[in-house]
C-alpha cells in the first residue's frame, strides 16, 4: 500500500492512496475497542467525492443498461461507502470490492474505537501484471500519460474466477460461476467487457504487458461463446455466461455495431501476438457474424439497421429513423470484412479471403458513393442526416486507412473536438496513420490528456472514460478505450506490427512539434523491440536493437 498523505480532519481521517489508485477489498485494523462502535468508511477518487456515501451511491445508479440491471457487477459493490459493526479489536473486511479508490475517509459513528490502518485486498479484483514494455520521451507530459494508461489497463484487467464465488451486500446476495479472465471497460463503474471498445484498449496492453497476458484472450473467448445462432455478438456479456444465447436474444446492450467489433478485435489481436490457436479457434464466429451482417445489408452491402439492434456509441436507447443508415457503421463494416480476409489469409483459407475481400471492396465503392460529400470532403453523418458532416465516421476512416492520402486531407481538417474521448482518440491515430504529427499534437491537446497527470489535479492519474475531469459521480476514471499507450509505442516511438507476431514490423516514428527524442521497449512474442530516436539536422536519427530471448513459430502450430 502507498499512502501518500494522512489528513486529519475533525472527527474522521482521509487517506490518499496515490494518484496510480487502488482496487481491492477494503479491510480496516481496529483497535482501543472501549465499546461497540459503529464506523463508516467513504470511497473516492477525487476529494470532492468524499461525502457520507463516497462519489456514488447505488440509489443514484447508472441504468443505460437497464433498470434491473446493477452496476458495477459483483462481487464489486454498488455503493462507494461500508458501515463496519465493530465489537472487538481486530482487522474487519467489507463483503464486496471496490474497483478503484484514491481516497478513503473514515469516522467512528458511534461508540469508542480507533482504526489504525485501512487497505484495499487485492483478491482477484484486478490484475497486478507488471509491464514489461516501456515509453520516455522529451515532453514529460506524454510520457506521464503513457505510463497513465497502462496503469488504467492493469486495474480494468479483471482475473478470471475457478470455482464459484459466494458474495452478498446490502442490496443483493448471489453465487458467482466460474468465469475468464477479461479486459473490462472501466475499473469503478461497470466492470464488463464490452467488444466496441477493445479495439482503443487493446494496443495498450500490447504495447506494455506480456504478449501472453490472458486478459485479451479471455475477452475474446467471452465474447465468441455469447453469440446467437445467426451469428450476432453479444456487447457486453456478464463474465459468468459462456454459453450461447437463443435466437433474438441480444443482451442488455442490443447493438449489431459492437458485434461487429469482435472481427477486428481479434485480427489486432492475432496481429500483435501472432496467436494463430486463438485464430483458428475462433474463425468459426467470424465467419458467422460476417454472414449475419451481410444478411442486414442491401444488394451493395450497405448496412440496414434495425431497431432492436440499434444501440451504438453515442445512443444509449433505442433510436430513430436516423439510425437506418449511418456512415460510421458502414466504415466499420469496411474494417470488419478487411479484417475477416486477413484472417483467413493468415490461416490458409484463400477462396473465403477473396469473398471477404470483395465485400469490402463493394462496400468502399457504395460508402464513397452514398456517404461522401464531395463539396467538404468528408462523410455525413447518415443517409437521413445527408447535411451533417460525421466526427466519428470521419475519425473511424482515418483511423483504419479507409481513406485515401487526398480524402485524409480534407476529413482531417473537419476534426478538432469531441466530447467523447474514445472518438478524440480515433481521430488523434487517424492523424498519426497519415503522418499528420502537426494535427495529431493538435488533437492530444484540444483534450484532457495532459490534464490528468498535471501535478494540480487531485483525482486519480488515470484515462477516463470520455476523458471527462470527473470529481463525483457515476463516471469511470479508469477507462481504457481512452489510454493512449499503444497510439504513443505505435506512432510517437514508431513501432508497428506489419505480420502476425512481428514476423514483419515497421519503425518509422512520426514527427510531432516539441518532441525531439523518444525512446521505449516494445513487446514481441520472441522477445522484445527496443527502440530509441533524436531529431538531427531536423530528421530522425533510428536505432533499433531485437531483443530476442525465444523463438517464434509462425503458422497454427
Amino acid at each position: 500500500m502507498n499512502v501518500m498523505a494522512i489528513v486529519a480532519l475533525a472527527l474522521s481521517k482521509v487517506v490518499d492512496f496515490g494518484s496510480g489508485g487502488v482496487g481491492g477489498y477494503p479491510e480496516i485494523s481496529v483497535e482501543n475497542v472501549v465499546a461497540p462502535a459503529r464506523i463508516r468508511v467513504v470511497y473516492a477518487t477525487h476529494p470532492d467525492g468524499l461525502g457520507e456515501k463516497g462519489d456514488f451511491w447505488h440509489e443514484t445508479r447508472a441504468n443505460y443498461m437497464g433498470d434491473q440491471l446493477w452496476l458495477p457487477i459483483l462481487p464489486a459493490s454498488t455503493d462507494r461507502f461500508d458501515v463496519f459493526e465493530v465489537k472487538s479489536n481486530g482487522i474487519y473486511r467489507a463483503s464486496l470490492a471496490q474497483g478503484l479508490v484514491r481516497y478513503a475517509r473514515w469516522k467512528v459513528e458511534s461508540g469508542a474505537a480507533e482504526v489504525t490502518a485501512i487497505r484495499f485486498v487485492n483478491d482477484a479484483i484486478h490484475s497486478e501484471e507488471s509491464a514489461i514494455g516501456s515509453f520516455n520521451c522529451s515532453d514529460i507530459r506524454y510520457t506521464r500519460v503513457w505510463e497513465a494508461s497502462v496503469r488504467t489497463c492493469q486495474l480494468a484487467a479483471i482475473p478470471g474466477r475457478s470455482k464459484p464465488l459466494a458474495v452478498s451486500g446490502v442490496h443483493t446476495s448471489a453465487v458467482l460461476g466460474v468465469s475468464l479472465p477479461y479486459l473490462s471497460d472501466g475499473a469503478k463503474r461497470d466492470r464488463l467487457v464490452w467488444s466496441g471498445d477493445l479495439w482503443w484498449a487493446q494496443r495498450n496492453m500490447y504495447a506494455a504487458f506480456p504478449l501472453s497476458s490472458v486478459y485479451m484472450p479471455g475477452s475474446l473467448r467471452m465474447l465468441a461463446v455469447n453469440h446467437t445462432p445467426d451469428g450476432y455478438v453479444q456487447a457486453c456479456p456478464f463474465p459468468e455466461a459462456l454459453k450461447p444465447l437463443a435466437a433474438g436474444e441480444y443482451g442488455p446492450f442490443a447493438s449489431d455495431e459492437f458485434a461487429a467489433w469482435f472481427i477486428p478485435v481479434l485480427a489486432d489481436h492475432v496481429l500483435h501476438t501472432g496467436d494463430m490457436k486463438l485464430a483458428e479457434e475462433l474463425m468459426p464466429t467470424v465467419e458467422k457474424l460476417v454472414s449475419y451482417l451481410i444478411s442486414h445489408s442491401a444488394a451493395d452491402l450497405i448496412f440496414e439497421q434495425r431497431l432492436e439492434t440499434c444501440k451504438h456509441s453515442c445512443g444509449l436507447a433505442v433510436g430513430g429513423t436516423s439510425l437506418h443508415h449511418r456512415s460510421y457503421m458502414n466504415v466499420l463494416l469496411w474494417k470488419t470484412y478487411t479484417d475477416a480476409a486477413s484472417l483467413a489469409t493468415w490461416l490458409g483459407k484463400t477462396e473465403l479471403a477473396l469473398r471477404y475481400s470483395d465485400c469490402a471492396r463493394r462496400i468502399a465503392a457504395a460508402i464513397r458513393g452514398k456517404f461522401w460529400n464531395c463539396e467538404k470532403g468528408a462523410l455525413v453523418v447518415s443517409l437521413e442526416e445527408s447535411k451533417k458532416i460525421g466526427f466519428e465516421a470521419n475519425a473511424l476512416a482515418l483511423a483504419t486507412r479507409f481513406a485515401t492520402a487526398a480524402e485524409a486531407k480534407t476529413m482531417l481538417s473537419h476534426l478538432k473536438y469531441h466530447g467523447h474521448g474514445k472518438f478524440q482518440l480515433l481521430a488523434v491515430r487517424g492523424a498519426f496513420e497519415y503522418a499528420d504529427g502537426v494535427k495529431a499534437k493538435e488533437l492530444i491537446e484540444a483534450h484532457n490528456w495532459t490534464k490528468f497527470v498535471a501535478d494540480d489535479w487531485q483525482g486519480v492519474h488515470l484515462m477516463s472514460e470520455c476523458l471527462k475531469m470527473v470529481r463525483k459521480g457515476w463516471g469511470d476514471e479508469a477507462h481504457p478505450d481512452t489510454a493512449i499507450a499503444g497510439v504513443f509505442s505505435n506512432y510517437l516511438l514508431g513501432v508497428i506490427p506489419l505480420e502476425p507476431g512481428y514476423r514483419r514490423y515497421r519503425v518509422e516514428p512520426v514527427l510531432v512539434p516539441g518532441i525531439t527524442w523518444a525512446k521505449g521497449k516494445v513487446p514481441t512474442p520472441w522477445g522484445a523491440l527496443l527502440v530509441e530516436w533524436k531529431l538531427v539536422n531536423g530528421k530522425p536519427e533510428v536505432k533499433v536493437r531485437e531483443e530476442r530471448v525465444t523463438s517464434f513459430s509462425y503458422g497454427k502450430d
